[in-house]
């Protein structure tokens, strides 16, 4: 009993217990990846033992200092380099290598193409003559009474 409660406790104050934390800026996460692959003896065999390795990185306290993507394109710019016979890692870093924006370019396109078609005025609904407001009851009377259905000639 005594050794299950010093295993809890020993299990508590690691998991609370703060490690010495080392910040990883963008302009050496390639440097550092590659120190701890080095040091740590990993293989790399695909990017999720890319994945599996950095996350081993954020437990043992690197921060990394930086926009996701940056720490991706590190990623896979490495595991590329250790593996530069897996296409599918090549596939990746030349996906990122290719414009982003090809989808904007398409929209753009669109856009240029209903902006120079040839433009129609807009079609006018067809006016009526005013109604003339009869001004005495005589006037009202003798005017015939408007059907609510419009005849329309062929």
């Amino acid at each position: 009993m005594v050794i299950c409660v010093q295993q809890l406790q020993k299990r508590f104050v690691n998991q609370y217990n703060m490690k010495d934390l080392k910040i990883v800026k963008d302009t050496d996460v390639h440097q550092t990846i590659c120190e701890w692959i080095t040091d740590k003896r990993v293989v790399i065999g695909d990017y999720e033992d890319m994945k599996e390795m950095v996350l081993n990185m954020i437990r043992a306290g690197h921060c990394f200092s930086m926009d996701r993507d940056r720490l991706r394109d590190a990623m896979e710019d490495i595991a590329y380099m250790m593996n530069a016979e897996d296409d599918a890692l090549k596939d990746r870093v030349l996906r990122s290598l290719e414009y982003e924006d090809e989808e904007d370019d398409e929209d753009f396109q669109d856009l240029v193409r209903t902006s120079t078609a040839p433009q129609r005025a807009p079609q006018r609904a067809p006016q009526r003559a005013p109604q003339r407001v009869p001004q005495s009851a005589q006037e009202e009377a003798n005017e015939p009474e408007e059907s609510p259905i419009e005849e329309i000639e062929a």
